[in-house]
């Protein structure tokens, strides 16, 4: 290719742009004229809407506040940690997450079982005198008796509303952190539902650890008792074989019973063994108080209100209802006239028909 082909390439190309340009121009002329002579309309119905926007944000709107509270993974026998979470998501009801047991905790507190302790537990808030539990503090008029027999039923909407809507929960892929996040309409009310949340799911699992500690110290203690037996069964049938083959060094199945009689013992003595370590290790899983999630940053009363973002929502509401007021007007005509055709459709049919 010569350099004045080249020259005359790099012309045509933005000669095609402006050509495109100006299509485009006269495609969208007659809709700009149009809506020109309906700026009026557009201007008081949009001018409407962002009124009651303006009115709706700043004076009914209520703001919310969120707190957060940082919990960190579990450090220790990452087998033995895992597995007993993995057991206690699953006696909740939930599918444990596989991986580390912050994301275990993740699951656990969108249980209803965590969840319950703190939608009854009390809170002192700006709206009531006395502390109340968050039904009473959602709930704005009284129970009646349907309400009150039907208490199951509200906890659970109550309980879903909290779990879908008030409280969120992230896992940072890299570092394993847990971060809960809860929305209130009081700064204070946000931060002490979340240091609850935490405490609520602290206290669920050392009450099942101390519950599968039991379990397993009681287990542990009957098989040893078992143990025990079969240990001093095998002593005593070597014995006697001993006392009643004492020279047996010169018979080889004596010689080969003796180290089955032997090797028995020593089996039985190295789990008797082992059950006795795991015994003591059980006790002090039994009696341990220490608290299980590692929060690395309670909730704390926040200054700034998180929400409403009154002006990004008045900007995107009225940007959708400039767009959407546009192609009304513009496809108004065209739908009445379809509405028309239609309708002489229907009248021709009905006329024909009588």
């Amino acid at each position: 290719m010569t350099d004045q082909e080249t020259k005359n390439e790099e012309t045509v190309q933005p000669q095609k742009l402006e050509d495109w340009f100006k299509n485009l121009i006269e495609k969208l002329r007659p809709y700009m004229k149009q809506l020109w002579e309906v700026r009026k309309k557009l201007m008081i119905f949009n001018g409407a809407v962002a009124v009651l926007v303006l009115v709706y944000l700043y004076l009914i709107a209520k703001p919310y506040f969120e707190s957060t509270v940082t919990i960190l993974p579990e450090f220790g026998s990452k087998s033995t940690t895992l597995a007993g979470l993995s057991q206690l998501a699953t006696l909740v009801g939930v599918r444990p997450a596989e991986g580390a047991s912050a994301e275990i905790y993740q699951n656990l507190i969108s249980s209803e079982i965590v969840l319950e302790d703190v939608i009854y537990s009390k809170y002192k808030t700006k709206k009531f005198k006395d502390s109340v539990n968050l039904i009473d503090y959602f709930s704005s008029e009284k129970k009646d008796d349907d309400e009150v027999k039907n208490k199951r039923q509200i906890f659970l909407g109550y309980y879903k509303n909290l779990a879908d809507q008030l409280i969120r929960t992230n896992v940072d892929r890299l570092t394993k952190i847990l971060t809960i996040t809860v929305t209130m309409p009081e700064s204070q009310l946000s931060a002490d539902v979340a240091n609850k949340v935490a405490e609520s799911l602290d206290q669920y699992i050392r009450t099942k650890r101390k519950s599968f500690a039991s379990e397993q110290k009681f287990y542990i203690e009957k098989r040893i008792e078992e143990l025990r037996d079969s240990l001093t069964l095998a002593e005593d049938k070597l014995k006697n074989f001993s006392e009643q083959n004492r020279m047996i060094q010169q018979s080889p199945n004596l010689l080969l019973e003796r180290g089955r009689l032997m090797r028995e013992i020593e089996i039985l003595n190295a789990v008797y063994i082992e059950l006795n370590k795991q015994l003591e290790v059980t006790k002090i899983d039994e009696i341990r108080e220490t608290p299980v999630v590692n929060v690395k940053e309670w909730a704390k009363d926040p200054i700034y209100k998180a929400g409403p973002a009154r002006v990004s929502n008045f900007i995107k509401i009225l940007f959708l209802s400039v767009l959407l007021s546009s192609v009304y007007f513009l496809l108004k005509d065209h739908v009445k006239k379809y509405f028309k055709l239609i309708k002489g459709n229907d009248t021709t049919k009905n006329g024909t028909s009588s």
